[in-house]
């Protein structure tokens, strides 16, 4: 029996090889790829370590807004500005405004509107305002602003009194007006209420004050109310005034001023303001710089003695008093000369030395003027032709000494006689009193 010989396909080895084939071409080109994909990498790498991109700071920006007033006239203009801070630069800003009303219903609203804004507010509003701004950078910022509100009135009324406190008789003015573009042409009427809230004087009027006299015993304050009224519109405005009450505690020096290291001598004194209930001892203390005194009295008033500090320079130091019983304090300046003690600040019998010096100054120059004119040839003569009159000068022309001796000429100037103490002739001689020159043959 023969065998059968195997059949194997005939491109079985072909396939193998094919199959082979396919797995090296697909390694290799994954292999290329890897290569490809490093190179890529490190191209960048190199790139980026090369040329860093550099980070810029995140922008930021705030806004604020600022009124011109806190508080507004019906009829007034308001005015909004933006403040805008943006880091880190700035830019060019759009601006949205807003207003709204106490309940923030929108009023108005404003786009691309300026920085700062103006609202004209109705003359029939009153109430509350409120603003806001929305600003936008164009470069991607959009920011809000608080709130800013303000009130809005349709007047505001000033009032004002001519004293600070008032005794039992006194007389008090009281002087107003009113702010308004609603009320323009007002009349007034006003009263005074005393301390148990009773109208004890009341009157209407056009002008802006009035008068009002306070009785003998008085309340112990006053309330003046005063109301502007136009048109169905009306505003009011109060102010209290107190009956002067307390004490004052009053500070009185020796001299106007003082040099450092000086002796001060200050009188503390106490005044009552209105009915007063004095204490039966009174307790006192005067500080001045590091240096304080104290004193119990049974009267309303002592007196210091201190010694200022050294080393104080000029102008002035801050002297505290008080008086415990009473709570009275002040607060006053001592003048400051410069420098220490000093012979100028100094009395004697009471006289001041600088005057003293300036006298004794006088008399020397006084006596010095008499000497001269006695050295010159005046002497006591020299005030009598002062009443008999000055004697004519001599005619012009040359002058003929006088035989007699000693020799002398009359100048014919001033009259007064000229010693001649040469007979040499002829001489140019010139008067010792007047500087006349003249010649004598």
């Amino acid at each position: 029996m023969r065998r059968r010989p195997r059949d194997f396909p005939a491109d079985s080895g072909m396939g193998r090889r094919m199959s082979f084939a396919r797995r090296w071409r697909a390694q290799a080109l994954g292999l290329v790829f890897v290569i490809a994909f490093l190179a890529v990498a490190v191209s960048v790498a190199s790139t980026a370590r090369a040329a860093p991109r550099p980070i810029e700071p995140a922008a930021a920006m705030t806004v604020t807004v600022v009124l011109d007033k806190s508080s507004y006239l019906s009829g007034d203009t308001a005015s909004a500005t933006a403040i805008v801070y943006r880091t880190p630069a700035p830019a060019n800003y759009t601006y949205t405004w807003r207003v709204r009303d106490f309940f923030f219903r929108l009023l108005n609203q404003t786009a691309n509107g300026p920085a700062t804004f103006l609202y004209p507010i109705a003359l029939s509003y009153t109430g509350t305002l409120r603003f806001d701004v929305t600003v936008n950078d164009g470069q991607g910022l959009v920011v809000g602003s608080p709130v800013q509100s303000a009130a809005v009135a349709p007047a505001y009324m000033a009032l004002s009194l001519d004293r600070g406190d008032y005794n039992p008789g006194d007389t008090i003015s009281a002087y107003y007006s009113v702010a308004s573009h609603v009320i323009t042409r007002p009349t007034y009427t006003y009263e005074v209420d005393d301390s148990a809230a009773t109208v004890v004087f009341s009157g209407a009027t056009n002008y802006t004050f009035f008068s009002f006299t306070t009785p003998n015993p008085s309340s112990r304050f006053y309330l003046f109310r005063v109301t502007a009224t136009d048109r169905g519109n009306s505003t009011q405005a109060l102010a209290t005034i107190a009956q002067a009450s307390g004490f004052v505690l009053g500070v009185t020096f020796d001299k106007p001023s003082y040099v450092p290291g000086e002796v001060i001598h200050a009188r503390l004194a106490l005044t009552a303001r209105g009915p007063a209930s004095w204490p039966s001892q009174f307790r006192w203390s005067l500080t001045i710089g590091a240096v304080t005194a104290t004193a119990i009295t049974t009267a309303p008033a002592a007196d210091f003695t201190l010694t200022l500090p050294g080393g104080t320079g000029g102008g002035g130091i801050v002297l505290f008093a008080s008086e415990a019983s009473t709570g009275a304090t002040a607060i006053q300046s001592v003048p400051m000369a410069a420098g220490g003690v000093g012979f100028w600040s100094t009395d004697v019998g009471g006289a001041p030395v600088y005057a003293i010096v300036l006298g004794l100054l006088f008399l020397l120059l006084l006596v010095g003027v008499v000497g001269l004119w006695r050295r010159t040839g005046g002497g006591l003569g020299g005030f009598r032709f002062l009443h008999r009159g000055t004697p004519p000068p001599p005619p012009e022309g040359p002058t003929h000494a006088s035989a007699a001796t000693p020799m002398s000429v009359n100048c014919r100037r001033c009259g007064k006689p000229i010693d001649l103490t040469t007979s040499r002739r002829p001489i140019e001689v010139m008067c010792p009193s007047c500087g006349e020159t003249q010649v004598v043959t």
